[in-house]
């Protein structure tokens, strides 16, 4: 099989490699974090939006080895781009030895994929995942007979406390040595499905696996066949009485809950447990609005309150150790412009990111991690569904509105599992105007630390006015029906802390290892720019607009623009033309509010918009880019003539 571009997924030098393939929500990349620590790469597979993560072993018992997380899927097929992400993986990279994590509470379910796995002789293990939770629910599973029935290994795990990766990481190196000799099961179909099965087998000579992708959909190498056109025909011949592909679905459902039946016996149920109790409370109407708000008013207290002391321990740790240091070096340089320029990048540059991006971005995604591994998150989604379609909005855009707090490029892309185009581009205009970590950042560290938490509350009040209003408007304006939201509800589990922190590690990064050399640069230049008087020039065609409609400083253009290639920077570039974290020294308070929200709702950042173009075309991106800077623009100027006339922030 041709495999273009396929060692660009990832960089990683390694002698062998192991592949996790699971269904979505069964401990799969809990599982990844227990082999790899924090040492992980997220690469975008070429061709598609779908991102595979990698990372050597860092096991002390199992090392130097690749381990790749493949997207979640429910099938080994080519009906989704997960799923042909996955199977182009495999049967491109062919690695050593597969780890079907299967959930042991929906085990039935999870060995369809088993099943479709197996069929393709693949060397795998299965990790039998929540083999504890079960039992405590009276799922009681024999995993040697199930070993046995399949004909490959089978090990019980618990990937949330790491109970069990030192037996699994044995028997993977077994099956890479080759010690291990697998007795794959033959899934028996139904005699009509047999009968075709061996037909086309002997007429094009491929194997049984190739055979049965090509009667689900896939296509079949026609390179050395010479009888096509009765291969056609006979499948023509079978499809006027039989729908083949659903009958081979139904034969392994069938027989996936015949082994399910045979290897688990059914005892006593336990007490309900607590989390149970507690995802009921979640998705009812009346106590789950209850938890929603104090679940989202605690994300909030603990953001102002935990980065604002982050922010304070940063910037005077900077202020009193770090900066000394770094002017006693410059010091040294003896051109006066070099010296001035690492003062600007380096001195108010760094000083700025600490102040604004990492206490608050760090803290969010570490919040965000809590709640997508603890279940929650899912929960959520189902409960505000309800709310959207009494707002006569499309349900199915609240996963996507919801990741758009983390970040909006990744929440655009999840759109592309809506059903229609329509609902995908509500969705995505939706998205364009939530505000993500980086807005987060700019709220707490300039509205919510300068003026209080009611007026920071009160810019999130006023962008959530904007999104429903857009989405309801659009909703009524493009034809079509709104569709509901169909979720898998995962149990509520206590996130591990290694976990949380290393997909908060793995969001962070980006920041660290991109952005803030691009903060120090533009600081350089703005601090340049300033210091020989140049900086009047550039912001003289700003201020009709931001100092006669808007009553902001002319400079606020200029750190606007800044904002365009990562929203945080706006404010950020703000503190380096004033010289000072604090913004009341160069601000007024009416001017704080104003340009905090002119940064939420104006513009997307670059990389949104330009996946916004390529998901929706360059016409409809620069409709919605437009659109935006409209509303933020007017919005800005209503707060700031209307305020004073009613006495507020005066």
């Amino acid at each position: 099989m041709k495999c273009p571009h396929i060692s660009q997924v990832d960089d990683i030098k390694y002698t062998k490699e192991i592949a996790l393939v699971a269904n979505p929500n069964v401990g799969k990349s809990c599982l990844f974090n227990q082999f790899t620590g924090i040492g992980a790469c997220v690469s975008n597979y070429p061709g598609t939006t779908v991102d595979v993560m990698s990372g050597l072993t860092n096991l002390t018992y199992f090392k130097n080895i690749k381990i790749t997380d493949l997207p979640g899927t429910y099938s080994f097929g080519e009906s989704s781009e997960d799923e042909k992400v996955t199977k182009d993986y495999i049967n491109c990279k062919n690695p050593s030895a597969i780890i079907n994590v299967v959930d042991s509470n929906n085990l039935e379910r999870n060995l369809y994929l088993t099943l479709q796995l197996i069929e393709h002789k693949l060397p795998i293990i299965i990790a039998l995942n929540f083999i504890e939770e079960a039992r405590d629910k009276g799922i009681n599973i024999d995993s040697n007979h199930l070993s046995s029935v399949l004909g490959v290994p089978v090990i019980e795990v618990d990937c949330l406390n790491g109970k069990g990766m030192e037996k699994l990481a044995k028997k993977c190196e077994e099956v890479m040595g080759e010690k291990v000799t697998f007795n794959h099961l033959k899934i028996k179909y139904d005699d009509h499905i047999e009968n075709l099965l061996k037909e086309i087998e002997s007429l094009t000579g491929n194997k049984r696996e190739l055979v049965l992708d090509f009667l689900e959909g896939s296509k079949l190498d026609w390179h050395n066949i010479r009888r096509k056109g009765l291969i056609h025909n006979l499948i023509r011949k079978y499809k006027r009485f039989h729908d083949i592909s659903t009958y081979i679905s139904k034969d392994r459902h069938g027989q996936a809950a015949l082994i399910s039946e045979k290897v688990t016996k059914l005892g006593e149920t336990k007490e309900i447990a607590w989390h149970e109790k507690l995802s009921r409370w979640t998705i009812e109407p009346k106590s789950g609005i209850i938890i929603l708000i104090l679940v989202l008013s605690s994300i909030f207290y603990i953001l102002f309150t935990l980065g604002a002391s982050l922010e304070s321990i940063l910037v005077n740790g900077f202020r009193d150790y770090i900066a000394p240091i770094l002017t006693f070096l410059i010091n040294f340089i003896p051109l006066e412009f070099v010296r001035k320029l690492l003062e600007s990048g380096l001195i108010t540059g760094i000083e700025a990111g600490l102040a604004i991006a990492i206490p608050y971005i760090a803290v969010f995604y570490v919040l965000m991690a809590i709640l997508e591994d603890s279940g929650y998150l899912t929960r959520m989604a189902y409960l505000l569904d309800r709310v959207m379609h009494k707002l006569k909005l499309h349900g199915k855009s609240m996963i996507p509105l919801m990741l758009g707090f983390g970040c909006n490029v990744p929440a655009i892309l999840s759109t592309r599992t809506l059903s229609s185009f329509r609902e995908r581009f509500i969705t995505i205009v939706m998205v364009c105007l939530v505000p993500c970590s980086a807005v987060t950042a700019v709220i707490l560290g300039a509205t919510a630390k300068y003026l209080g938490w009611r007026y920071a509350m009160l810019i999130y009040f006023i962008d959530l006015i904007v999104i429903v209003s857009a989405g309801y408007i659009l909703g009524r304006l493009l034809p079509g029906e709104s569709t509901g939201l169909i979720l898998e509800m995962p149990p509520f589990r206590l996130p591990s802390i290694k976990g949380v922190f290393k997909k908060t590690w793995i969001r962070l990064k980006d920041f660290v290892y991109i952005a803030f050399p691009f903060l120090i640069a533009g600081a350089a230049l703005v601090g340049i720019l300033n210091d020989y008087g140049l900086i009047q020039y550039l912001m003289k065609p700003f201020e009709p607009l931001m100092t006669g409609l808007l009553g902001l400083p002319a400079s606020a253009g200029i750190t606007l623009i800044f904002g365009i290639f990562r929203k945080e920077m706006a404010l950020e570039m703000l503190i380096a033309l004033g010289g000072t974290s604090n913004l009341l020294a160069f601000l007024t308070p009416l001017q704080i509010f104003v340009f905090t929200l002119i940064t939420s709702l104006y513009i997307p950042c670059v990389a949104t918009i330009a996946v916004l173009g390529r998901e929706v075309g360059w016409k409809r991106a620069t409709y919605v880019i437009v659109a935006t800077i409209i509303i933020a623009i007017i919005f800005g100027a209503l707060a700031s003539k209307l305020f004073p006339l009613l006495g507020i922030l005066t």
